[in-house]
């Protein structure tokens, strides 16, 4: 080792030498200073509180403590008595339930929602929905009351809707009011509660919140909706003399987060209703690819924001101003860890924020009210779209959120829930709901069936004109077309029922993601939620579902039956279907599975009666193209695409016997 390296070292050695020493004198210094402020009264304590252990040592061991002087006694009893009294800590207040308010059915007969209000904070801790949900405990299902906004935040007090919230923004963390709230008056439709000391910016002031029930009405008719909506007035009076500046505040619309196990987190939602365009975002808006997570989205340019809210799969919280003065387009967002009722993995979820206008109370009873309307309740498509232009909640039912195939949706919805009304039972409601389906479309399926025998029928002449053809594509292709225009044959006529029911798929596909009605909803036997997989029992961890296996094996006699089509991409396309549809239904609602199961089974029913018909021929198909009442046919798509291409073909060949060359 060189001279510079021993020198560097040697310094390096030195150096930690000396810092453990100035640590270790330090840590001797704060343990010195930790026992001096033990041992020497605080304010607020007196001396005799602070010397307790040496008076009890005193007392313990009087042989050893030499007797004090009756001067310096003396002198010691009137400086005990001048320091202050003792004033104990304020014990923490403790979060208890205050009072509740329950909503009625529209015959107002029978409770279905119970608003649970807290005293921190003065909002609705909890709403329960009464028998019409479904709570999942470690063991098995179990019907009971589903409660919205019932969770706890992972690391965060739980605050209730309609609490008041400070300082949000973007860059910085909300601040709740944490104050105590008492119930100053209660009728059987409302509750007003006050706190006198809300404070923010070094400002204590007053708010008095007064919940209350909303009657809905449809002319003299009172909606099922009203059970779920709640009117917020928030009066806030600044009694202290100094200015009070409230600005970048809110209300708290809640937490969502999947209720319980079972239910799909790609349902949790923020969403606004914006100039009449309905948004949402999930927890997932806050996450970036390229890192720079988000904490928090604090929105001030919502472009006429008429509501915002928060929504899971089957439940939605829903808060707006009643008046121009009450509301903002300002929402607060922020992404929170949830674990739902009976399971051990922790989920994404969110909480919200409406954002309240600014305003500037000057000292001394100075007071402005803000007035808000909300609903919490189930997403029922026929009750949400019943209270469509009610009490402000224009557009709601748009958090059925059906998409592209809205009309055939809410169709369905509205057949199911008429069924179920008439028979007493979901499951036996799908099936009906899907008889009266495969009954509409039986005169397409008809026709469909009888495109494809015809096809059936030209199997022989097209095998003729692939030998004939050999690797020449193109004239093979032309010559198979030229025979479906003779024998007027459309190659797309046998897939029209199915084309058909994809949308009728994907309709009731949306239906069940989202219908709170199947939640806990019994079947038969083993289906005893149809909002759920119809497990059995596991293997290996992985779930044993009955109806997709029966609905795949259904499937597959109905292809059977089915005439085989002349197109063999068709072939090989309906050949993977059971597939296909077995993987989509497998992991999804059993409801799911329980409609295509029924629709097959219907289909060989019918497919069985089309037999008993009189069969085409072609010969038949011939002569029913060639007759069209002595009138020129209106040339169909299938027959332009037909036309086009033989004159493509005619343009190649005159170019192949011109040699191939251009004209110059």
């Amino acid at each position: 080792m060189d001279k510079t390296s021993v020198i560097v070292v040697s310094s390096c050695v030195a150096l930690l030498g000396l810092n453990w020493m100035w640590a270790s004198h330090t840590k001797e210094q704060q343990e010195a200073e930790k026992a001096a402020l033990v041992s020497t009264p605080t304010p607020g304590t007196t001396a005799t509180d602070s010397s307790k252990t040496e008076q009890s040592a005193a007392a313990a061991t009087p042989a050893e403590q030499p007797p004090a002087p009756a001067a310096e006694a003396a002198a010691a009893a009137p400086q005990q008595s001048t320091q202050p009294a003792a004033t104990p800590a304020p014990a923490p207040v403790e979060l208890k339930p205050l009072c509740t308010l329950t909503g009625k059915n529209a015959a107002g007969d029978a409770e279905v929602a119970k608003f649970n209000i807290q005293n921190i904070g003065g909002g609705i801790r909890n709403i329960e929905m009464l028998g019409n949900g479904q709570l999942i405990d470690s063991t098995e299902p179990q019907l009971g009351n589903v409660k919205i906004n019932g969770v706890t935040p992972e690391g965060r007090k739980h605050y209730g809707i309609g609490t008041l919230m400070f300082n949000l923004g973007n860059d910085q963390e909300p601040i709740y009011d944490d104050s105590e709230y008492t119930v100053t008056e209660q009728t059987a439709d409302s509750v007003t509660l006050t706190s006198t000391t809300v404070e923010h910016n070094g400002v204590t002031f007053t708010v008095t919140k007064k919940f209350s029930l909303v009657p809905l009405q449809q002319g003299e008719k009172t909606i099922d909706g009203n059970a779920y909506v709640v009117r917020l007035n928030i009066d806030v009076t600044n009694n202290s003399n100094a200015k009070l500046n409230l600005s970048n505040w809110g209300v708290y619309a809640g937490t969502t987060a999947p209720v319980n196990q079972n239910e799909s987190s790609a349902y949790t939602y923020y969403i606004t209703m914006e100039n009449g365009d309905f948004e949402t975002e999930s927890p997932g808006s806050f996450e970036s690819m390229f890192g720079g997570d988000k904490s928090r989205i604090y929105r001030t340019d919502c472009d006429s924001l008429q509501w915002a809210g928060l929504m899971n799969q089957y439940y939605a919280t829903i808060i707006r101003a009643e008046d121009s003065g009450s509301g903002t387009n300002t929402i607060y967002a922020e992404p929170v860890t949830v674990t739902p009722t009976g399971s051990a993995t922790k989920v994404k979820g969110l909480i919200l924020a409406y954002g309240m206008p600014s305003v500037n109370l000057s000292a001394g009873q100075n007071s402005q009210t803000f007035s808000y309307r909300m609903f919490t309740g189930p997403k029922y498509n026929l009750m949400l779209d019943d209270m469509v232009g009610q009490e402000n909640f224009f557009l709601i039912d748009d958090i059925m959120d059906y998409g592209w195939v809205y009309y055939i949706s809410f169709a369905m919805n509205w057949m199911i829930n008429t069924f179920a009304g008439w028979f007493g039972n979901w499951g036996v409601a799908i099936i009906v709901m899907t008889f009266v389906i495969r009954l509409l479309i039986w005169p397409l399926y008809r026709k469909s069936y009888m495109s494809m025998k015809r096809m059936s029928l030209l199997q022989p002449m097209m095998q003729e004109i692939k030998q004939r053809c050999g690797d020449d594509r193109q004239r093979a292709s032309m010559e198979m077309m030229a025979l479906y225009k003779k024998y007027n044959i459309s190659p797309l006529g046998g897939c029209l029922p199915l084309l058909l029911q994809i949308p009728i798929f994907f309709a009731f596909f949306y239906v069940l993601q989202t219908a709170a009605e199947l939640r806990g909803a019994e079947f038969v036997f083993w289906v005893t939620d149809l909002s759920q997989q119809d497990t059995i029992f596991h293997i290996l961890g992985l779930p044993v579902n009955v109806l997709p296996f029966i609905m795949a094996a259904s499937m597959i006699a109905m292809m059977k039956m089915s005439p085989s089509a002349g197109d063999p991409m068709q072939q090989k396309i309906m050949k993977w279907m059971p597939v296909l549809f077995f993987l989509f239904c497998y992991t999804y609602p059993s409801a799911l599975a329980l409609y295509w199961t029924t629709t097959n089974i219907i289909s060989i029913i019918q497919t069985l009666i089309i037999r008993r018909l009189p069969q085409p021929t072609l010969e038949e198909a011939a002569a029913g193209a060639a007759a069209h009442n002595g009138k020129p046919k209106k040339e169909g798509f299938f027959a332009k695409i037909q036309r086009m291409a033989e004159e493509q073909q005619k343009q190649l060949e005159e170019q192949k016997r011109r040699g191939g060359h251009k004209r110059r």
